[in-house]
């Protein structure tokens, strides 16, 4: 056993115990958690099909093959794998496909015809992240005499007349022990039983392992739970970027063939350049670098232009293309990310100026359509349900529609179909619900499909305002429901994390009548936090149990501030837009883009109380370590 393995949780601290038993952790699943290895993925051979879809693809070696993939990040990322893997194991360079968002999702009609106009002589085709819904378009294709293999992350229903379909999530596979993988990691999985069965060449066998980074990036950007094998492949892909930074260089990159592997070797390390050269790395890389980074960089021409060949390009930039004027396609992916980000923060912020001036309760807003890019439909209602923690859909009003200057909820009269994306809370199974609403208004909603906490809906916009009732009145009668069962109890406090860390503030809020599940962790009175040993053993432990995502969420801490206890107050950014508290006992609170919030009266006394819940963590400055708390909800309460 390596030392990692032998780790034993230190379960006398109480706040680890606490930890332990909320997540039902055994020691076994720390052990795990700490160090997911190669060996904790599971056999490929348990998913339904693969057998088939395998020996299929082997029957048809020599012939011409294209690929149809998504148009989202693990749609770029998947079909990328599929192009490298297949050249590795000797099936020649296929064609990949780069949709277009207003094609619509998955195969089509449209989607096969453009291929063959493309590749007259494609005669196999290859989908990625998609397919397992495509009843029309593999139909189609089969029409048109080509073999068609699918593979596929999606809920599905009845099995598409395809020559071979592997779906963790479809057609009646309960034999894969864990479902909830990304579209890349699928098309992973099935080349890896495909390299069990036909390779032998250990030389291509590490090639293709490398591949395993893509499929990390598309666990994150396509939100898979960090839990089983999903561990392995974020860990190994963060240990497999850093290969590529540790050994980047400018000469690297023109030494490159043009092969499909060494095009996506090309396209990484190019990644790294750009993301060097804009300071993006300098504090190293882990999930996040994947989450905040990369998955955006890669959706962003989708969600801007509505066609993702700038992503696809990516990977399978020549070496010619680095000899001409023309910027690189990674400094293209950043700059039009950073529109993307500027974009949807103007359009956030109509969206809750609108909600404000209209002074309505958040729950009467969670369907609403904004005049915008459609592709960023998915990112707005996920700022809604962050901020407001309800569910949302955003639907898109085609820009050239409108004939107002609203930007919110303008007239849909005249538009042909709103398109939208919905997102919930963890807690709330969105799939389920559209589920049951589409089963009980057949008539209601044109088509969706997704998760149980992100999806696609489309309605006539005869049926909109009827679709933004149902839709709320149900949401609001689970919620009833919800609060008739917690009849009788306290009335909560806005002390939402799993912890709270004390201070005087918090002991008046208490004896005012506040009240939470939290676990207690004392920190006031005589005791500074740097010498509460129990709370820094606790973040330790909590740092070596990363990375932390859905599904696998750090553990969050509340604490009470109130104003007039904290000793000093510090303004960041270039606008002076971020703040730094710290607090009497010694505590760091950090509220990126908060300034405003705790801005000091300078005539009266500062009697405002908040209460702050965020990650807490140890910040390292000068060989001096202290604990911050970086604030993701903050609520002012009524001083007491």
């Amino acid at each position: 056993m390596t030392a990692t393995e032998q780790y034993i949780a230190p379960t006398q601290n109480l706040i680890i115990r606490s930890f332990l038993d909320r997540r039902e952790l055994t020691q076994q699943d720390v052990m795990y958690l700490m160090n997911p290895e190669e060996n904790h993925q599971h056999d490929p051979f348990l998913l339904k099909g693969v057998g088939r879809w395998i020996d299929c693809l082997h029957s048809v070696k020599g012939l011409p093959i294209a690929i149809i993939p998504d148009y989202d990040a693990d749609g770029v990322l998947s079909g990328t794998l599929a192009r490298v893997g297949l050249s590795l194991f000797g099936f020649g360079d296929a064609y990949l496909y780069p949709p277009k968002t207003h094609d619509g999702y998955g195969m089509s009609k449209t989607s096969v015809d453009n291929v063959l106009t493309a590749r007259p002589d494609t005669r196999v085709i290859v989908t990625t992240d998609n397919g397992s819904n495509a009843h029309e378009g593999i139909q189609y294709a089969k029409e048109r005499g080509l073999i068609v293999l699918v593979t596929d992350h999606h809920l599905a229903g009845p099995a598409p007349c395809a020559d071979a379909v592997v779906n963790p999530n479809g057609h009646g596979d309960n034999t894969y022990p864990f479902t909830q993988i990304s579209g890349t990691a699928v098309i992973y999985k099935v080349l890896t039983a495909y390299a069990h069965k036909y390779v032998v060449d250990a030389h291509v066998l590490e090639h293709f392992h490398s591949l395993v980074l893509l499929v990390g990036i598309s666990t994150i950007s396509d939100v898979m739970p960090l839990l089983n094998e999903n561990r392995y492949y974020v860990t190994d892909s963060v240990r497999m970027l850093q290969y590529f930074i540790d050994g980047h260089s400018d000469e690297r990159i023109m030494a490159y063939t043009d092969t499909p592997l060494h095009q996506y070797y090309r396209g990484v390390d190019l990644l790294v350049r750009t993301l060097n050269s804009h300071g993006k790395l300098k504090y190293g890389v882990n999930a996040d670098t994947f989450g905040f980074l990369i998955g955006p960089m890669l959706n962003s021409p989708r969600r801007m232009v509505g066609d993702s060949e700038l992503a696809f390009r990516l990977f399978q930039s020549k070496r010619c293309d680095l000899d001409t004027a023309h910027a690189l396609p990674s400094d293209e992916l950043i700059a039009v990310n950073d529109q993307r980000k500027a974009y949807v923060q103007k359009l956030t912020s109509a969206l809750f100026l609108y909600i404000n001036e209209k002074g309505d309760d958040p729950i009467d807003h969670m369907v609403f359509n904004a005049r915008m890019r459609g592709g960023v439909a998915g990112l707005l209602s996920g700022n809604f349900t962050k901020t407001y923690g309800l569910p949302s859909i955003a639907f898109g009003v085609d820009l050239e529609t409108s004939h107002s200057d609203d930007i919110i909820n303008v007239d849909v009269t005249g538009t042909h179909l709103l398109t939208g994306s919905a997102r919930s809370p963890e807690t709330f199974d969105l799939h389920g619900f559209l589920s049951a609403i589409d089963a009980d208004y057949p008539e209601l909603i044109e088509k969706w499909g997704g998760h149980a906490q992100a999806a696609g809906i489309a309605v006539k916009p005869s049926n909109y305002e009827r679709f933004k009732e149902v839709f709320t009145s149900r949401c609001i009668a689970i919620m009833n429901e919800q609060v008739a069962g917690h009849e009788g109890s306290s009335i909560a406090s806005p002390f939402d994390g799993e912890y709270v860390l004390t201070t005087e503030a918090y002991d008046r809020l208490v004896e005012a009548g506040a009240s939470h599940e939290s676990d207690v962790v004392p920190l006031h009175g005589q005791a500074s936090v740097f010498t509460n040993h129990t709370l820094w053993e606790a973040v330790r432990f909590f740092e070596q149990l990363a990375p932390f995502g859905h599904g696998f969420p750090k553990p969050l801490f509340s604490t009470a501030i109130a104003m007039r206890e904290v000793s000093r107050v510090f303004y960041m950014g270039a606008e002076k837009q971020h703040v730094k508290l710290m607090l009497s006992n010694g505590l760091t609170v950090i509220h990126w883009n908060g300034a405003g919030l705790f801005n000091q009266p300078e005539l009266v006394p500062d009697g405002r109380i908040f209460i702050v819940t965020g990650e807490l963590g140890i910040n390292e400055y000068a060989g001096n370590e202290s604990l911050q708390l970086i604030a993701s909800s903050i609520c002012e309460v009524d001083s007491v």
